[in-house]
């Protein structure tokens, strides 16, 4: 039969890569010494102990093939990675204990310790023969956890949105503001976006924190209009999770009517992995809320790829110049080169820029010089709560 055929075909090359496996373990396991030995004793007794247990009478033996998983995944990644592996994942992302477990009984207790070593055993084996490490295996097990403090947080109302100032460079007049979401953590006070945006991006929770920091910016700056402080623009970061959503443009479209806001003072910032990650969509989306009025601005201008083939298919309001040009404008010649080339570019595009990162008067004045025409930073504004924006900025930056 053919498939037995192929089969036949394919398991001398299964065998060689099954020794070869096993002599890269051996290898590992000859270079750990006596700490890796240690380490098997340690892990042979405890699965000798778990392998025999007393359920409803009877005794019950796990195969001594049990032992060949902890044997392979430790030779792996070193009996450290085995055991930190085995923990984190068994505590993130185990079974649930039974209610007989937490009754105590010991006979349920090791039945339930039997089955979650097992379970981690396996879960080692196939990572090691999928060639992963265990900082991978760590990373998905944590990720989910983040994921689930994320939601809670949410949930909790524990994130609220700060905002810096845009400044125009030629009148030094304040003309809107970047929203920037914040996560006042009860436990852990407040924590900087590195430290949560990255996971939010990973796990797919940016989607429900986009959304309520684009509602929060879009309240606040119809308020701010209520209150008569002036015509402002808000910005607000869109990730490549929420571009890719096919009701991305009614969710902006309602927030807009929600709040009473016009679409001429929304600027949706977009980088170029935003719209790598769906090309179709993105543009179709880009092109309808470009349309209605929206501003659509190209985040990180000049650090990617495919910038300027974004700038030919993408209709673009605004470039803004990523701070890594901007940190040394004032002190390298070729990086006030390429400032004043994408200044340039714009203009012949129409598009107005942002300079961002600007934290020293030098930098503003030759930013000035060169035409730039709107820019952020310390220098300019700290991000701060709505209420000391208003008693500290206003509009005049």
């Amino acid at each position: 039969m053919p498939t037995q055929k192929l089969t036949e075909a394919a398991r001398p090359q299964t065998t060689s890569r099954v020794r070869e496996r096993i002599g890269r373990g051996f290898d590992t396991s000859l270079r750990t010494g006596a700490s890796f030995a240690t380490a098997l004793v340690v892990l042979g007794v405890a699965a000798a102990w778990l392998g025999t247990y007393e359920a409803g009478g009877t005794k019950t033996v796990l195969p001594q093939l049990f032992y060949l998983p902890i044997v392979f995944a430790a030779s792996r990644f070193g009996w450290r990675g085995t055991l930190v592996t085995a923990v984190v994942a068994g505590v993130l992302a185990g079974p649930v204990m039974p209610l007989d477990v937490i009754a105590g009984t010991p006979q349920s207790v090791a039945a339930w310790a039997a089955r979650l070593l097992m379970f981690l055993t396996i879960g080692l084996l196939v990572a090691w023969l999928s060639g992963e490490s265990s900082d991978s295996i760590i990373s998905s097990a944590l990720d989910a956890r983040g994921a689930h403090n994320l939601r809670r947080a949410l949930d909790r109302f524990e994130f609220d949105v700060h905002y810096q100032p845009i400044v125009n460079l030629r009148t030094g007049r304040t003309t809107g503001f970047e929203a920037l979401c914040r996560w006042q953590d009860p436990a852990r006070g407040t924590v900087p976006p590195s430290a949560f945006i990255p996971l939010a991006e990973r796990t797919g929770t940016i989607i429900p924190i986009g959304a309520f920091v684009l509602r929060e910016a879009a309240q606040q700056c119809a308020t701010w209009e209520a209150d008569g402080v002036g015509d402002l623009i808000v910005a607000v970061n869109v990730s490549a999770h929420q571009l890719s959503q096919p009701d991305f443009f009614t969710q902006v479209r309602d927030v807009l009517h929600d709040a009473g806001l016009r679409p001429s003072q929304l600027c949706i910032e977009i980088t170029e992995t935003a719209i790598v990650r769906d090309r179709p969509t993105a543009l179709q989306h880009i092109n309808a809320l470009h349309d209605m009025g929206v501003c659509i601005a190209l985040d990180d201008f000049g650090t990617g790829q495919a910038s300027l083939a974004y700038l030919q298919d993408f209709p673009v309001d605004v470039l803004k110049i990523d701070l890594s040009f901007i940190s040394t404008v004032d002190t390298d010649q070729k990086s006030a080169t390429l400032v004043a080339g994408i200044i340039q570019l714009a203009r012949a595009l129409g598009a107005s820029t942002i300079a961002e990162g600007i934290e020293r008067p030098a930098q503003l004045e030759t930013l000035r010089a060169l035409g730039c025409s709107y820019g952020q930073g310390y220098h300019l504004g700290r991000p701060c709560p709505p209420p000391l924006i208003k008693t500290n900025t206003g509009t005049t930056g």
